[in-house]
């Protein structure tokens, strides 16, 4: 078991309270459990990543043997170093230990291929590069904690100068010429400075090329023709500035800052490592190509070191002025976007302004109700249509005349009183109903609510008016009553049916009087559910039947027909039919065509000006034989119908099935009225 950091391994949400930790709690260590499993696969990076990092710190570590320009100084610059490093800077600590396998593979395997140290030097050598390179990852991690983009604020660029380029190689250089003093290879003395320079040159070329192929690969971004135009240009007056600096025998150094410059302001952390990186290599082509380090190795190194401090501190410049530069255009951003959002929000706010204002106007003039402004004296400042069309008047015609002119004179002292209320500043709003005077004389009846405006000393700026004409209300108070005497009518009337209908049922069918009352009333309450839903004017004649034969719903279409026009039917019609319907849907149910599963019903009816018929015919049931005894539903069937429409009422009783037929004049369909059920009982 291993021990790992428990913070990184958490996925934060964006905008979570995690998220917005400090940095300081972002680096904190608490020690968990750390299987095999999870270092083998849950924390491998992809195959790929790995297989690419190992290739590019070979082709560093082919670069750096390339650049042994110095006579008998094995390494001079070490990029190697600086992949491991970006490596680790971008990605989690936890997958920490494979870049570092990569670094390990990479080291003995350029040892193979170009160094051939002994196996004991060359793994001191690899445990001294890997230090390094660890400890430059944690003293950095603070400013870059894994992120895939470093080197965006200048606060990252001066860690990675001052902790990653002039600390870390300390620990390498340091341990390394140990290394070399003890086996007797160089001076601990005279090796460590040429160590640490190069590994600080290695790792300011390497680390930022590192990230810059992480950024591309992530992203895929791709530069544009004149784009690439620009970035050839900066390089072929690199190169030229290289050859003539070198040739000419090192003056006028500073001139070579200038593409570097160039690429930063251009092209930030791209332009600024691909140009360094062209540097090294030119310098390092020119160098053994004119063989300007083939003097006396005391004098080669101190020419070697002057190069590579050249391209340090031209390096340096860049990352420094591509950080500012990311960091500029980062606060121009978010300027730019403040100040969008912060005309947005004033062209938003402007524009509700208006709209508020064109709500105000279209509410105050276009509104159902009327509104008006009135000064302290009670005059009408501003009046809306609405109020002046309720009053008979123009709008410039109640503008600027005192309120009390439009009032009726013995509702003066209610308005009065109330207004008195308010300049006292006992209330600050008011509700009346009172009667006004409109331009042809009539009385008008208007819910008035007014509410008042202050100043800053308390008194009242203006009044704001609405008036609701309640006219029609109170036309229909005197409406109400009359209704109110007309439903103790029809209650009376009801009370009477129903005490009918219980007369009937207990004198007929004694034994089952419940049952047979209570569907009887459920009938009735659905011919009075239908009457209610219709304001009790008028109920159609399909509907009145469908609903009597609910409990059948699943028949009707099918086994039960109906058929025929939309005809109204009064109150008392409805009530009569409906009943009929019910009783005769009962008898079918019990004994007749829908008492087994092939019995069928007709229900038709037709109208014309003068006459209505219609008819109920069952078939396909068992026989039919004529009662020996006629019940209540054959008064219902019989009696009621023919007293409550002045119709006429057939029954007959073929063996094929019951007939029922009803005729009347049209005219009794809108008879307004009761059934009368005690008639011919």
């Amino acid at each position: 078991m291993m021990a790992k950091e428990g913070l990184v391994l958490r996925e934060l949400k964006p905008g979570s309270a995690d998220s917005k930790t400090t940095l300081a709690s972002d680096v904190t260590l608490t020690v968990q459990p750390w299987s095999l499993h999870d270092l083998l696969h849950t924390n491998r990076p992809p195959i790929l990543s790995l297989i690419a990092c190992f290739v590019g710190y070979l082709f560093a570590a082919a670069f750096g043997r390339w650049m042994m320009v110095v006579p008998d100084i094995s390494i001079t610059v070490w990029p190697p170093n600086g992949v491991i490093l970006g490596a680790l800077l971008i990605h989690r600590r936890r997958c920490w230990p494979w870049w570092i396998a990569v670094a390990a593979a990479g080291e003995l395997t350029a040892n193979t291929l170009w160094f051939h140290n002994p196996i004991l030097p060359a793994l001191g050598y690899v445990t001294a590069n890997i230090c390094e390179v660890l400890a430059g990852a944690l003293i950095l991690w603070p400013s870059f904690s894994g992120r895939i983009q470093p080197f965006t604020t200048l606060r990252q660029v001066v860690a990675f100068l001052g902790l990653g380029v002039l600390l870390a190689p300390v620990v390498g250089a340091t341990l390394i010429s140990s290394i070399d003093a003890f086996i007797g290879k160089n001076a601990f003395e005279v090796i460590w400075p040429l160590l640490w320079l190069g590994d600080a040159t290695g790792i300011l070329i390497a680390t930022p090329l590192a990230v810059l192929a992480a950024t591309i690969r992530r992203e895929g971004a791709k530069p544009s023709p004149s784009k690439l135009f620009e970035g050839g240009l900066i390089g072929l007056v690199l190169v030229g500035l290289v050859a003539w600096h070198l040739v000419s025998g090192l003056p006028n150094a500073f001139l070579l800052f200038i593409p570097i410059l160039w690429a930063a302001l251009r092209f930030q952390l791209a332009g600024t490592s691909l140009t360094v990186l062209l540097l090294a290599v030119t310098i390092g082509y020119f160098t053994q190509d004119t063989g300007l380090m083939a003097e006396d190795v005391g004098n080669s190194t101190f020419r070697h070191a002057i190069l590579q401090a050249l391209i340090m501190v031209g390096a340096s410049m860049g990352l420094i002025v591509a950080a500012t530069m990311r960091e500029q255009k980062d606060v121009a951003a978010k300027m730019s976007e403040a100040n969008a959002q912060l005309e947005q929000r004033v062209l938003n706010r402007t524009r509700e302004i208006e709209e508020a204002e064109n709500r105000f106007r279209a509410t105050f003039e276009n509104a159902a109700v009327g509104i008006a402004m009135v000064d302290t004296d009670g005059h009408l400042v501003r009046v809306n249509e609405s109020m002046a069309q309720m009053l008979g008047y123009g709008a410039a015609e109640m503008e600027g005349q005192p309120l009390d002119r439009f009032t009726h004179s013995d509702d003066l002292q209610k308005g009065r009183e109330a207004m008195d209320r308010l300049r006292s500043g006992a209330a600050d709003t008011y509700d009346v109903e009172k009667r006004y005077i409109a331009k042809n004389g009539e009385t008008v009846w208007g819910h008035t609510s007014v509410s008042c405006v202050r100043d800053r000393d308390g008194k009242i700026a203006y009044g704001i008016k609405v008036l609701q004409n309640i006219t029609d209300r109170k036309r229909s108070e005197e409406v109400r009553q009359l209704l109110m005497r007309e439903v103790n009518h029809r209650s009376k009337n009801m009370l009477a049916t129903v005490q009918a209908i219980a007369r009937q049922t207990a004198a007929k069918t004694p034994q089952s009087f419940m049952e047979n009352f209570g569907r009887r009333l459920q009938a009735l309450a659905a011919n009075q559910d239908l009457l209610v839903k219709s304001g009790w004017e008028s109920v159609d004649l399909n509907e009145l039947v469908r609903s009597q034969l609910r409990h059948f719903e699943a028949l009707v279409d099918k086994r039960i027909r109906i058929s025929g026009p939309d005809v109204p039917l009064s109150p008392s019609a409805a009530q009569a039919i409906g009943m009929a319907v019910h009783e005769l849907s009962t008898n079918a149910a019990k004994h007749g065509a829908l008492s087994n599963d092939a019995g069928c019903v007709a229900i038709d009816w037709t109208i014309t000006t003068d006459e209505f018929r219609m008819e109920w015919r069952e078939s396909g049931g068992p026989l039919v034989e004529p009662p020996s005894a006629n019940g209540f539903g054959t008064t219902v069937l019989d009696n009621m119908a023919r007293s409550a429409l002045s119709g006429e009422v057939e029954i007959d009783y073929p063996a094929t099935g019951l007939v029922w037929r009803l005729s009347c004049a049209a005219s009794s369909l809108r008879r307004k009225g009761a059934p009368n059920l005690e008639h011919g009982i």
